[in-house]
């Protein structure tokens, strides 16, 4: 089970206009469905829309 505060951390780049920018997911470890993320800013994506990588476990 995952701790309080601990995000999943999976990370995707962004290229709204000409700059990119890097989304993190804050939802925690675990989350259904996996393949959704949402960044706190950016808001959600899935990954058949944009590459993802996940942390190390």
């Amino acid at each position: 089970m995952s701790e309080p505060g601990e995000r999943c951390g999976a990370t995707a780049v962004f290229w709204p206009d000409d700059e990119a920018c890097e989304a993190e997911c804050i939802l925690p470890p675990g989350h259904d469905p996996a393949d959704v993320h949402e960044d706190e800013i950016l808001g959600q994506w899935s990954e058949d829309e944009l590459p993802t990588r996940h942390p190390a476990a």
